[in-house]
Protein backbone atom coordinates (compact mmCIF):
# COMPACT_ATOMS: atom_id res chain seq x y z
CA UNK A 1 0.00 0.00 0.00
CA UNK A 2 1.24 3.74 -1.02
CA UNK A 3 1.61 6.17 1.18
CA UNK A 4 -1.46 8.56 1.89
CA UNK A 5 -0.90 12.13 2.81
CA UNK A 6 -3.25 14.82 3.74
CA UNK A 7 -2.84 18.44 1.66
CA UNK A 8 -4.16 21.97 1.13
CA UNK A 9 -4.26 24.26 -1.95
CA UNK A 10 -3.08 26.84 0.33
CA UNK A 11 0.20 25.53 1.15
CA UNK A 12 0.99 23.84 -2.42
CA UNK A 13 3.98 26.82 -2.78
CA UNK A 14 6.84 26.71 -4.59
CA UNK A 15 10.00 25.64 -1.84
CA UNK A 16 7.50 24.37 0.32
CA UNK A 17 6.74 20.64 1.34
CA UNK A 18 3.53 19.65 3.78
CA UNK A 19 1.31 16.77 4.78
CA UNK A 20 -0.37 15.50 7.17
CA UNK A 21 -0.09 11.86 7.02
CA UNK A 22 -2.50 8.92 7.66
CA UNK A 23 -1.92 5.42 8.26
CA UNK A 24 -1.67 3.72 5.51
CA UNK A 25 1.47 2.64 3.71
CA UNK A 26 3.82 2.13 6.61
CA UNK A 27 5.45 -1.37 8.03
CA UNK A 28 3.79 -1.18 11.41
CA UNK A 29 1.45 -4.23 12.34
CA UNK A 30 -1.39 -4.70 14.93
CA UNK A 31 -2.89 -1.26 16.63
CA UNK A 32 -0.28 0.23 14.73
CA UNK A 33 -0.80 -0.96 11.53
CA UNK A 34 0.27 0.50 9.23
CA UNK A 35 2.37 4.06 9.24
CA UNK A 36 3.16 4.74 12.76
CA UNK A 37 5.29 7.66 13.36
CA UNK A 38 5.49 7.22 16.78
CA UNK A 39 8.01 5.25 19.26
CA UNK A 40 6.82 6.05 22.36
CA UNK A 41 3.51 3.47 22.14
CA UNK A 42 5.06 0.06 22.41
CA UNK A 43 5.89 -0.40 18.78
CA UNK A 44 8.45 -2.14 17.04
CA UNK A 45 12.05 1.05 17.13
CA UNK A 46 12.37 -1.07 13.59
CA UNK A 47 9.26 -0.54 12.31
CA UNK A 48 8.51 3.03 13.27
CA UNK A 49 12.53 3.89 11.90
CA UNK A 50 11.42 2.28 8.63
CA UNK A 51 7.79 4.49 8.74
CA UNK A 52 9.54 7.90 9.04
CA UNK A 53 12.12 6.71 7.04
CA UNK A 54 9.43 6.08 3.91
CA UNK A 55 7.63 9.46 4.71
CA UNK A 56 10.91 11.52 4.71
CA UNK A 57 12.12 9.90 1.05
CA UNK A 58 8.67 10.47 -0.18
CA UNK A 59 8.28 13.40 0.59
CA UNK A 60 11.88 14.59 -0.68
CA UNK A 61 13.39 15.87 2.56
CA UNK A 62 17.21 15.71 4.38
CA UNK A 63 15.99 15.03 7.54
CA UNK A 64 12.63 14.66 10.02
CA UNK A 65 12.85 16.28 13.30
CA UNK A 66 10.92 15.45 15.76
CA UNK A 67 10.34 16.97 19.74
CA UNK A 68 9.18 15.63 22.58
CA UNK A 69 5.86 16.45 23.28
CA UNK A 70 4.91 17.20 26.67
CA UNK A 71 1.68 19.53 26.25
CA UNK A 72 2.93 22.79 27.39
CA UNK A 73 3.94 25.76 25.86
CA UNK A 74 7.50 25.95 24.53
CA UNK A 75 8.58 26.55 21.00
CA UNK A 76 12.17 25.52 20.23
CA UNK A 77 14.03 26.31 17.02
CA UNK A 78 15.43 24.02 14.62
CA UNK A 79 18.99 25.57 12.92
CA UNK A 80 20.61 22.13 11.93
CA UNK A 81 19.19 18.42 11.71
CA UNK A 82 18.93 16.31 14.75
CA UNK A 83 22.39 14.00 15.29
CA UNK A 84 20.97 10.63 14.71
CA UNK A 85 17.10 9.85 16.14
CA UNK A 86 17.42 12.33 18.99
CA UNK A 87 14.52 15.01 19.03
CA UNK A 88 15.25 18.58 19.25
CA UNK A 89 14.39 18.71 22.78
CA UNK A 90 11.02 19.15 25.08
CA UNK A 91 8.81 21.05 22.96
CA UNK A 92 5.12 21.55 21.38
CA UNK A 93 6.41 23.46 18.28
CA UNK A 94 9.26 24.01 16.02
CA UNK A 95 10.25 26.46 13.72
CA UNK A 96 13.00 26.96 11.15
CA UNK A 97 14.13 28.49 7.98
CA UNK A 98 16.77 26.01 7.21
CA UNK A 99 15.68 24.27 4.07
CA UNK A 100 15.23 20.58 3.84
CA UNK A 101 14.36 20.06 7.58
CA UNK A 102 11.21 18.83 7.99
CA UNK A 103 9.11 19.81 11.26
CA UNK A 104 7.06 16.95 12.54
CA UNK A 105 4.28 17.61 15.07
CA UNK A 106 2.69 14.17 16.30
CA UNK A 107 -0.74 13.25 16.90
CA UNK A 108 -3.51 10.82 17.41
CA UNK A 109 -6.39 13.30 18.56
CA UNK A 110 -4.90 16.47 19.58
CA UNK A 111 -4.49 19.15 16.75
CA UNK A 112 -1.61 19.62 14.57
CA UNK A 113 -1.05 22.89 12.86
CA UNK A 114 1.70 23.85 10.05
CA UNK A 115 2.38 27.54 9.23
CA UNK A 116 4.22 29.34 6.54
CA UNK A 117 5.66 32.88 6.18
CA UNK A 118 6.30 33.12 2.47
CA UNK A 119 7.99 36.61 2.90
CA UNK A 120 10.61 35.57 5.33
CA UNK A 121 10.76 31.69 3.61
CA UNK A 122 9.89 30.03 7.62
CA UNK A 123 7.78 27.42 8.84
CA UNK A 124 6.67 25.91 11.93
CA UNK A 125 4.84 22.82 12.91
CA UNK A 126 2.45 23.23 16.39
CA UNK A 127 1.07 20.00 18.13
CA UNK A 128 -1.86 21.43 20.26
CA UNK A 129 -3.75 19.18 22.67
CA UNK A 130 -6.59 20.59 24.61
CA UNK A 131 -3.37 21.58 27.55
CA UNK A 132 -1.40 23.27 24.87
CA UNK A 133 -4.52 25.09 23.65
CA UNK A 134 -5.53 26.45 26.88
CA UNK A 135 -1.59 27.31 27.14
CA UNK A 136 -1.92 28.78 23.95
CA UNK A 137 0.62 27.61 22.06
CA UNK A 138 -0.75 28.81 18.77
CA UNK A 139 0.50 32.22 20.18
CA UNK A 140 3.77 31.32 21.47
CA UNK A 141 4.48 30.12 18.11
CA UNK A 142 3.23 33.23 16.22
CA UNK A 143 5.54 35.31 18.32
CA UNK A 144 8.56 33.12 18.00
CA UNK A 145 8.52 33.21 14.08
CA UNK A 146 7.92 37.05 14.94
CA UNK A 147 11.21 37.41 17.13
CA UNK A 148 13.42 34.81 15.40
CA UNK A 149 12.54 35.58 11.65
CA UNK A 150 10.76 38.66 11.60
CA UNK A 151 7.53 37.36 10.25
CA UNK A 152 4.03 39.56 9.93
CA UNK A 153 1.13 37.26 11.39
CA UNK A 154 -0.88 38.64 8.77
CA UNK A 155 1.06 37.21 6.32
CA UNK A 156 1.55 33.98 7.63
CA UNK A 157 -0.60 30.96 6.35
CA UNK A 158 -1.87 28.39 8.81
CA UNK A 159 -3.23 24.54 7.71
CA UNK A 160 -4.94 22.86 10.64
CA UNK A 161 -4.89 18.58 10.27
CA UNK A 162 -6.93 16.37 11.21
CA UNK A 163 -7.90 16.07 14.66
CA UNK A 164 -11.03 14.58 17.00
CA UNK A 165 -14.47 16.10 16.30
CA UNK A 166 -16.45 17.73 18.74
CA UNK A 167 -19.09 15.07 18.61
CA UNK A 168 -16.26 12.16 19.74
CA UNK A 169 -14.65 14.09 22.14
CA UNK A 170 -16.56 14.75 25.54
CA UNK A 171 -14.65 16.32 28.60
CA UNK A 172 -15.71 17.30 32.23
CA UNK A 173 -16.05 20.16 33.97
CA UNK A 174 -12.51 20.81 35.00
CA UNK A 175 -11.34 21.15 31.61
CA UNK A 176 -14.86 22.84 30.19
CA UNK A 177 -13.85 25.76 33.26
CA UNK A 178 -10.34 25.72 31.75
CA UNK A 179 -12.04 26.75 28.13
CA UNK A 180 -14.41 29.37 29.91
CA UNK A 181 -11.38 31.04 31.43
CA UNK A 182 -9.30 31.63 28.13
CA UNK A 183 -12.33 32.28 25.89
CA UNK A 184 -14.24 35.16 26.29
CA UNK A 185 -17.06 33.71 23.47
CA UNK A 186 -17.12 29.46 24.17
CA UNK A 187 -19.53 28.78 22.01
CA UNK A 188 -18.83 26.41 19.17
CA UNK A 189 -16.19 25.47 20.98
CA UNK A 190 -17.35 23.81 23.79
CA UNK A 191 -21.22 22.08 23.48
CA UNK A 192 -23.99 22.82 26.27
CA UNK A 193 -22.46 21.38 29.20
CA UNK A 194 -24.46 17.97 30.10
CA UNK A 195 -25.98 17.12 33.42
CA UNK A 196 -23.02 16.47 34.73
CA UNK A 197 -21.32 19.59 33.97
CA UNK A 198 -19.10 17.81 30.91
CA UNK A 199 -19.29 18.60 27.28
CA UNK A 200 -18.10 18.09 23.81
CA UNK A 201 -15.22 20.37 23.08
CA UNK A 202 -13.86 21.13 19.21
CA UNK A 203 -10.08 21.94 20.15
CA UNK A 204 -9.65 22.20 16.24
CA UNK A 205 -12.53 25.22 16.29
CA UNK A 206 -10.16 27.09 19.38
CA UNK A 207 -6.92 26.38 17.44
CA UNK A 208 -7.96 28.79 14.38
CA UNK A 209 -10.03 31.36 16.54
CA UNK A 210 -6.10 31.57 18.67
CA UNK A 211 -4.92 31.58 15.19
CA UNK A 212 -6.88 34.67 13.83
CA UNK A 213 -6.55 36.21 17.52
CA UNK A 214 -3.02 36.10 16.57
CA UNK A 215 -3.02 38.50 13.77
CA UNK A 216 -3.69 35.92 10.77
CA UNK A 217 -6.53 36.52 8.54
CA UNK A 218 -9.49 34.20 8.73
CA UNK A 219 -8.79 33.27 4.83
CA UNK A 220 -5.16 32.50 5.29
CA UNK A 221 -6.20 29.49 7.40
CA UNK A 222 -7.35 26.18 6.23
CA UNK A 223 -8.90 23.62 8.25
CA UNK A 224 -9.01 19.90 7.72
CA UNK A 225 -12.71 18.39 8.65
CA UNK A 226 -11.44 14.55 8.56
CA UNK A 227 -11.89 12.96 12.57
CA UNK A 228 -9.58 10.80 13.91
CA UNK A 229 -11.83 8.98 16.00
CA UNK A 230 -14.69 8.79 13.31
CA UNK A 231 -12.36 7.75 10.62
CA UNK A 232 -10.52 4.43 11.93
CA UNK A 233 -9.16 3.24 8.37
CA UNK A 234 -7.38 6.47 7.82
CA UNK A 235 -6.55 7.78 10.80
CA UNK A 236 -5.11 6.97 14.51
CA UNK A 237 -6.93 7.53 17.59
CA UNK A 238 -6.31 7.49 21.51
CA UNK A 239 -9.40 8.30 22.72
CA UNK A 240 -11.01 5.50 20.17
CA UNK A 241 -8.37 2.81 21.26
CA UNK A 242 -9.88 3.40 24.90
CA UNK A 243 -12.86 2.79 23.84
CA UNK A 244 -11.75 -0.07 22.14
CA UNK A 245 -10.22 -1.73 25.29
CA UNK A 246 -6.86 -1.22 24.17
CA UNK A 247 -6.29 1.86 25.97
CA UNK A 248 -2.15 2.63 25.30
CA UNK A 249 -2.04 0.92 22.46
CA UNK A 250 -2.22 3.04 19.42
CA UNK A 251 0.41 4.26 16.60
CA UNK A 252 0.41 8.01 15.85
CA UNK A 253 0.27 10.33 12.76
CA UNK A 254 1.99 13.76 12.16
CA UNK A 255 2.17 17.22 10.74
CA UNK A 256 5.11 17.91 8.42
CA UNK A 257 6.59 21.18 6.87
CA UNK A 258 9.68 22.39 5.26
CA UNK A 259 10.68 24.52 2.83
CA UNK A 260 13.03 23.15 -0.01
CA UNK A 261 15.90 24.91 -1.65
CA UNK A 262 14.06 26.08 -4.57
CA UNK A 263 11.92 28.86 -3.77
Amino acid sequence: MTLEFIQTDLLARPGLVHAFTTRRGGASEGPYASLNLTRSRGDEAARVSDNRERVRKALGLDALVFATQVHGRAVSRVDGPPKGDQPAGEADALITNRPGLGLVCQTADCTPILLFDPDNRAVAAIHSGWRGTVQNIVAATVEAMTDAYGSRPEHVLAAIGPSISAVNYRVGPEVVAQFEAVFDVTGGIVSPKDPEGGAHLDVGEACRRQLIMAGLAEASIWRSRACTYADEARLFSARRSHHQGQNGLFGGQAGIIALTERA
